[in-house]
């Protein structure tokens, strides 16, 4: 997505995409805590106000893990947007890191 993302705490930025008949594209956001290279967290408003935070976990001989925790939604719709963004945005990931 479209983004004026800084990885600095206290940052306010948008998500911006193609608006649906549904939503109107944009997601607000507010940089919560930058722990290089462990976590990052923010929130997100679209209709609910949601927080993310991705945490890298080093697993040994060079393999890390990355988990994606979201909180706060309060309708199906909004979750189910989610799980199909994220979607997306992790196959995107994986073509980036197989070149």
């Amino acid at each position: 997505m479209e983004n004026d993302f800084k990885p600095v705490v206290g940052h306010r930025f948008q998500f911006r995409t193609q608006p649906t008949e549904w939503w109107n594209g944009i997601i607000d956001g507010e940089v919560l805590i930058v722990d290089p290279p462990n976590r990052l967290s923010y929130t997100m408003v679209s209709g609910d106000e949601l927080t993310a935070t991705w945490t890298l976990q080093d697993l040994g001989d060079g393999k890390v893990n990355l988990h994606l925790e979201q909180t706060g939604f309060s309708n199906t719709q909004g979750l189910e947007g989610a799980r199909y963004g994220v979607g997306k945005w992790c196959s995107e990931l994986e073509k980036l890191l197989e070149q």
